[in-house]
């Protein structure tokens, strides 16, 4: 039996063949949906926010009136899962629900600093999306931080205040991408530095990139 043992051999374990790996390229990966509610201030953020979540935070006749964010979950309706539920009847129910946060009002000049500024846009990059309010009432009551109602000029505050962030950012990840090529052995690709000046350019002029054709 020694001997017999000397010449046999296991057979070699079959290497299990690696399945394709599933790398979301772009976007966050994670299961929850974040929306933030922005706009001028006091041009209904918060009254739009308590709509959505059922919530009463404070909707008051006042500029600033929301300083830190609020943040509160509504469910999603669909007549899918409603369906199943019906027809299955689970002991316990999950439907999709959406994150909604209720941020600062922004004013002219948030990017350099203006009103809450920073912490304001800082906010911003906090969540997946955004959606954006604009007054078009007139109401002598409800004061206006422009002292005046024009929709498209309130549109047109926020995205150059927002493209004005997206620049300072895109400016520092290109010095970072350049400082780690330092020693001129490797070079940024000309499809790399392509996008960034076009980007750049686009940003300058007020435009969101993402209504550019690529």
């Amino acid at each position: 039996t020694t001997l017999f043992a000397r010449f046999v051999t296991m057979a070699p374990k079959r290497k299990e063949e690696a399945g394709p790996t599933l790398v979301a390229r772009f976007g966050r990966v994670k299961n929850n949906l974040k929306m933030g509610v922005v706009g001028l201030p006091n041009v209904g953020k918060s009254s739009l926010f308590n709509l959505l979540t059922q919530q009463a935070v404070a909707a008051e006749n006042f500029p600033f009136c929301t300083i830190d964010p609020s943040e509160a979950r509504c469910p999603v309706p669909d007549e899918r899962y409603d369906y199943l539920c019906k027809m299955w009847n689970p002991p316990s129910q999950y439907p999709a629900y959406l994150w909604c946060t209720d941020i600062a009002g922004l004013v002219r000049g948030a990017s350099e600093g203006a009103g809450l500024g920073n912490a304001f846009l800082s906010h911003i990059q906090a969540v997946d999306g955004i959606y954006h309010v604009v007054r078009a009432f007139d109401d002598d009551e409800v004061v206006h931080v422009d002292d005046s109602v024009d929709a498209v000029r309130d549109l047109e505050t926020i995205q150059y205040e927002l493209c004005r962030k997206d620049l300072t950012y895109v400016d520092s990840q290109e010095q970072i991408e350049k400082k780690g090529l330092q020693g001129g052995k490797f070079k940024l690709s000309e499809n790399f530095l392509f996008c960034f000046a076009k980007v750049r350019e686009l940003l300058e002029a007020s435009k969101p990139v993402r209504d550019h054709d690529w």
